[in-house]
């Protein structure tokens, strides 16, 4: 009888229905002792501790489990579970403890692979070793097939640069899971893929397989996959420049993550609201949020999601002249590059250089999207065109602005990455040719608002920032913030051009 309600668990459990496997295992649980559960269920208890409950109970229950099981495959299976959990709660003792126990596991099939996943997993001060991207392929492929859940986690794929090994391996496991009606199993891949198919400038199937995934998981009960699948729309949103569903989709998972310490999905919930708060201008507010994902002991503290928010981050810090806050992420990423040479980190860590070290920035820039693999994250590689741009521009190259501007808007109208786009047709219309300025400073005049239009007429009365600022009781920030907003409608580049408008004799 305790070994049918138990099987009877998992079949409801990976059928999609929480609820009865939590009810059928708890009713096999007493009817005689745990191990005989455990080995029945297949440790089912931490799977569904795993799914809702505290990661790091879930480590515990997980790890007592394996000792019930002979059959290594069988270990192996909840060692990678283990896996998830440990690092999900940004606990290196947990996921060390785990790849020592997966190090002692003689596994039919597993064991030419296993060193390499030790690498994906260990902690950052675990050495790199060295594949190439046909055998990581092979390897991405053989595990898939033989035990998925040791494939890295998305955003660990991300920063290793696997993401197209890592990408084909998901997919083949949501068609299987599809073919096999195993629901809970399909939802977690569906997680795992919109984040993959995100950096892949695939976003309309990723927001697909989020939304289902989402459905899925809240139908199940598998709260670790909805607010992955909400993260990933979340950041979708950030990069619309929705902001409101931002705040919708990520109030739920802070609110479900903090009890859970989830670090994981906490990090990913902050990063989204920094990208949307920068993207709107509000570099103070984007820093606060973003300078907590690298914060020792902050609920949303992750090293990996800290890694993939460098750029919003130094960028952010940039703007809101703190730049140590942004030398120390980048020295992060130099860290990153020494330890892994992925292709991901090196583009980023060239733009981070850029940003932060004027001197170097033409060629920081130049090395940046002169990296093999930048252009097959479609969104990040036309940022850099963005950012190199908006250099260029100041520099007063305004053919060479317009040859990145123009490949930058490009891409960014494709994805619908609104923000970004208007940003760089604002550095677009900076750049046009003084004629067509004056025609255009004479039909955007009409669309300043009236606070505009006041810094407007103060900066072409040679006031300075800070002069303005003390007389409409605003900050200098706030005055340079405005003054961008009117050159931008007005299609003008200098307060010199501001002056010629005529703007200042106006009340």
């Amino acid at each position: 009888a305790t070994r049918r309600l138990a099987r009877a668990a998992v079949a409801a459990w990976h059928g999609g229905d929480a609820t009865m496997a939590r009810r059928l295992l708890a009713d096999a649980r007493s009817l005689t002792d745990e191990v005989l559960t455990t080995r029945a269920s297949r440790g089912l208890r931490g799977v569904l501790e795993l799914a809702e409950g505290s990661l790091e109970r879930a480590h515990r229950s997980i790890s007592r489990d394996i000792a019930a099981f002979d059959d290594p495959r069988m270990r192996v299976e909840l060692g990678a579970a283990a896996l998830h959990a440990g690092w999900s709660a940004a606990r290196d003792d947990l996921v060390g403890e785990t790849l020592t126990r997966l190090a002692g596991l003689t596994t039919p099939g597993l064991p030419d692979v296993l060193p390499i996943v030790r690498t994906w997993w260990g902690p950052a001060t675990h050495p790199a070793r060295a594949a190439s991207s046909a055998e990581l392929g092979d390897v991405m492929a053989h595990i898939s097939r033989v035990e998925s859940q040791l494939l890295p986690a998305s955003p660990l794929g991300l920063v290793w640069g696997l993401d197209e090994p890592l990408a084909d391996a998901v997919h083949a496991l949501v068609r299987r899971h599809r073919r096999h009606a195993d629901g809970t199993s399909l939802a977690a891949a569906l997680a795992r893929i919109a984040r993959l198919d995100i950096a892949a400038g695939r976003w309309g199937a990723a927001e697909d397989a989020a939304a289902e995934g989402l459905a899925s998981a809240e139908r199940i009960g598998a709260e670790h996959i909805a607010a992955e699948c909400r993260n990933c729309l979340g950041w979708l949103a950030a990069a619309r420049g929705d902001g409101r569903s931002v705040d919708h989709l990520t109030v739920r998972t802070l609110q479900l993550a903090g009890p859970r310490r989830d670090r994981a999905v906490s990090a990913s919930a902050h990063w989204n609201r920094g990208m949307a708060a920068l993207a709107a201008g509000r570099a103070d507010a984007a820093l606060d949020l973003l300078a907590r994902l690298d914060e020792h002991g902050h609920e949303a503290a992750h090293p990996i999601v800290a890694l993939l928010a460098s750029l919003d981050t130094i960028e952010a810090a940039v703007h809101a002249r703190r730049p140590e806050i942004g030398q120390r992420r980048a020295e992060a990423l130099d860290a990153w590059v020494r330890r892994t040479g992925a292709h991901w980190a090196r583009f980023t860590a060239h733009l981070a250089r850029a940003l932060l070290d004027e001197p170097a920035a033409e060629r920081s820039y130049r090395a940046a999207l002169d990296v093999p693999g930048a252009s097959r994250r479609p969104f990040d590689h036309a940022r850099a065109r963005l950012l190199y741009g908006e250099w260029l521009r100041r520099q007063r190259r305004r053919r060479d602005a317009r040859q990145q501007l123009d490949a930058a808007a490009e891409t960014f109208h494709a994805l619908g990455a609104h923000p970004m786009l208007e940003r760089a047709r604002r550095e677009q219309r900076l750049i046009m040719a003084p004629a067509r300025r004056n025609t255009a400073a004479g039909t955007g005049m009409a669309t300043l608002t009236a606070q505009e239009r006041r810094v407007a007429q103060l900066a072409a009365g040679d006031l300075t920032n800070r002069e303005i600022g003390a007389r409409l009781r605003i900050s200098d920030r706030t005055v340079g913030h405005h003054l961008s907003n009117v050159f931008a409608k007005l299609g003008l580049c200098s307060r010199r051009d501001l002056a010629a408008t005529g703007i200042s004799g106006r009340r």
